[in-house]
């Protein structure tokens, strides 16, 4: 197939069509639905019905291969567990998702023109939801959690507003970096931008969502750090100061209500941390916190489940237990815990297939943002989309510390983009060897 500088003509009444499956792809952090599942395997089968010829992009692809490779294995190793023992497991066949992977890059790349008008759309519908679920009232009494949006859990709902506050921070940068500032709707980008971030930190708040929170103060110090790559200094440290300000006056006012909701985990984390080294190792240490009534109890659910994790873990550490780790879990130490959901996304992946999983979604992870990384060196995407890309992803990496985000709607649409705007990068550049090979070789023609 010969490749083709001109973008693949999409018939008209296609277009709002394309931008309606992306919006509901990236939904879920507005609201907790299967939307967004539907939406890739359409966006799949639009692209591969008129836009095929944008497939020869990924050939002899080594990634887009891995990722088929791996989602056939998972798919596999679930299909035996099932049907030749029985072992249905839970949600185990999700980790098939990659399969999916490069062909929703493949979407994407085709759709590459109607990001802008997607995230137009996007931005002003979050802000609507934000602001008519919002309780301000409950939030600033600050004695009750509420949940955020439109989810089935608090936590979930405050890990969205966490996707929305760092995509509006990004967009309104990305705006300002392409000069649409200066347009007539740059003020209206801004006012958009600012009230989504400032809701989203106000309903985080009011969620108590500590392991939130715990992200949140880990990648918020290298957001405002990320302002000091873009060219205006200036401007950059006043609205680094501006936004420092913000967060210090939050802290004056809300410290006493957060410390009331976080201290107690501090204290207790900090009481296994002392008793590992006086109580014979971080088991020791970790049941003694168990059986402690000064642990919260969320905390000591949260033990138990990673203790029973680690007990299955031990069973099978290299490829982990497959479908069979349920039946594992009702003889670990704390299998009465009223949970299979074990709120940490390692230990997910560590039960069903073991350090080789771990290491195998670390390769891929690994080299897609390098393809990212690689396109916004070469400025085929710009600066801003390559910040929101890397922050986005640090966040999720920091929430899934104490939650199953990955097995949850936010988490698979998450992988979803992830790896989506990965192949669309690597396409991308794909194109731009081409193209470079085609010039030369015509340089080549004329001087001869």
């Amino acid at each position: 197939m010969v490749a083709s500088d001109a973008p693949i003509a999409t018939p008209p009444r296609l277009k709002p069509v394309l931008v309606v499956l992306w919006l509901l792809l990236i939904s879920a952090p507005i609201v907790e639905t299967d939307s967004y599942r539907y939406a890739a395997l359409a966006l799949i089968g639009v692209s591969f019905a008129y836009f095929r010829p944008n497939i020869w992009l990924l050939r002899n692809d080594w990634l887009a291969n891995a990722c088929l490779a791996w989602g056939g294995y998972a798919l596999a190793r679930f299909l035996l567990g099932l049907i030749i023992d029985g072992e249905k497991g839970a949600s185990d066949w999700l980790y098939a998702f990659p399969l999916f992977f490069p062909a929703v890059g493949i979407a994407l790349y085709s759709c590459r023109r109607y990001v802008g008008t997607v995230f137009a759309i996007y931005f002003p519908v979050a802000l609507a939801a934000l602001l008519i679920s919002t309780d301000y009232r409950l939030i600033l009494e600050g004695d009750v959690r509420i949940s955020p949006l439109y989810h089935n859990n608090l936590i979930h709902g405050a890990i969205g507003c966490g996707f929305l506050m760092i995509g509006a921070f990004y967009w309104l940068l990305h705006a300002w970096e392409t000069g649409r500032l200066a347009s007539r709707s740059g003020r209206w980008i801004v006012a958009v931008a600012l009230l989504i971030i400032g809701l989203c930190l106000f309903n985080i708040y009011g969620s108590k969502a500590k392991g939130v929170w715990l992200s949140l103060v880990l990648v918020g110090p290298l957001m405002l750090a990320s302002l000091l790559f873009y060219a205006n200094r200036r401007q950059t440290a006043l609205v680094g100061g501006g936004a420092i300000a913000i967060i210090a006056a939050a802290l004056f006012v809300g410290g006493d209500d957060i410390w009331k909701f976080a201290g107690p985990t501090y204290e207790a984390t900090a009481k296994i941390e002392t008793a590992i080294s006086t109580q014979g190792g971080v088991w020791n240490a970790v049941a003694a916190a168990i059986a402690s009534k000064g642990t919260p109890q969320a905390m000591s659910e949260r033990l138990q489940l990673w203790a029973n994790s680690w007990e299955v873990f031990s069973q099978a550490p290299a490829f982990g237990a497959g479908n069979h780790w349920l039946t594992l879990w009702q003889s670990t130490t704390y299998s009465k815990v009223p949970y299979t959901l074990l709120h940490n996304g390692y230990f997910e992946m560590l039960v069903r297939h073991g350090v080789f999983g771990i290491i195998v979604f670390a390769i891929l992870a690994v080299a897609m943002y390098r393809r990212v990384l690689a396109a916004q060196r070469k400025k085929l995407i710009s600066l801003s989309a390559l910040l929101a890309y890397t922050m986005v992803t640090l966040f999720f990496l920091g929430t899934i510390l104490s939650n199953s985000n990955n097995r949850l709607a936010i988490g698979e649409s998450f992988f979803f983009v992830f790896s989506a705007v990965a192949f669309a990068c690597g396409m991308m550049l794909r194109k731009e060897e081409v193209r470079q090979d085609a010039d030369t070789a015509a340089g080549g023609r004329e001087a001869a």
